[in-house]
């Protein structure tokens, strides 16, 4: 494997052949060389090369299961933000702060409607003006007036947020004496809304809960599904163990949107 990599930088620093330059199209067949039989076995190996995995959780295979719609109303997606007012001892925010792309990556997902990108708009307006100002060659870039309308706007915040330590009996008898064991629950609520662009009116909202319980596995250690570990002294893992919830929330948040009708 290190031969093959090797391989392939030296490919791509050459340009795939002398100078950089793009070599003239031949139309004759040719034998293949020992660079591209090493890319093309690099291409079949990719599901061994690759470490990464879909970022899924079991609320995922519902919006998977939902019909793709054939009209999808536009809807604009503002940020969702985190309204819980939970620091940790260093002052960084427990909660995840990246909720507003686990929406649209929910939505995309559902496939019931067309998502418009409104966190990042100064991002496009920059684009939009580097054309206006004739600042790109040609004055390449997005074509100005072309921006669609949204029919709906989806909004909404993070808005509970709770970590506690319990006591609970174990459910066993043993030698006539019942047992206490220490659990930890990890709760977290979503509230999200939909307004009518036009009207303004809000048309849908709707608030989710969910907690989820971890074990103990050690003095102060208590384990969420399996890696995701908190350790109560100092707060370390609260923060893997809550975005594991907010994602849930908000799949089957919108889930539950696509299945009410009101779009």
């Amino acid at each position: 494997m290190e031969i093959m990599i090797a391989a392939l930088l030296v490919i791509s620093l050459l340009g795939g052949g002398s100078g950089g330059e793009v070599p003239e199209i031949n139309t004759v067949e040719r034998p293949v060389t020992e660079s591209e039989q090493i890319i093309e076995e690099v291409i079949q190996s990719d599901e061994e090369i690759m470490t990464s995995r879909e970022n899924i959780t079991t609320a995922t295979q519902l919006l998977a299961a939902l019909p793709e719609r054939e009209e999808k109303y536009k809807v604009a997606i503002y940020d969702i933000q985190d309204k819980t007012g939970q620091y940790s001892e260093i002052g960084s925010k427990i909660v995840t702060q990246g909720a507003t792309e686990m929406l649209i990556t929910a939505l995309i997902r559902s496939r019931q409607f067309e998502i418009l990108d409104r966190v990042n708009l100064n991002n496009f307006m920059t684009e939009q003006n580097l054309v206006i100002q004739e600042r790109t060659i040609n004055n390449e870039g997005p074509v100005i007036g072309e921006m669609l309308g949204s029919d709906y706007i989806i909004s909404g915040a993070i808005t509970e947020y709770q970590i506690d330590k319990k006591t609970g009996g174990l459910g066993l008898v043993i030698a006539g004496k019942g047992g206490q064991q220490e659990f930890a629950v990890a709760s977290c609520a979503v509230d999200l809304r939909v307004t009518d662009s036009t009207t303004g009116k809000v048309v849908w909202a709707k608030s989710l809960k969910k907690e989820i319980v971890g074990e103990k596995i050690g003095l102060q250690l208590f384990s969420f599904m399996g890696n995701n570990i908190v350790e109560f002294e100092s707060g370390r893992g609260q923060q893997e163990v809550i975005n594991l919830v907010v994602r849930t929330l908000l799949e089957e948040a919108v889930y539950k949107l696509s299945d009410s009708q009101i779009l």
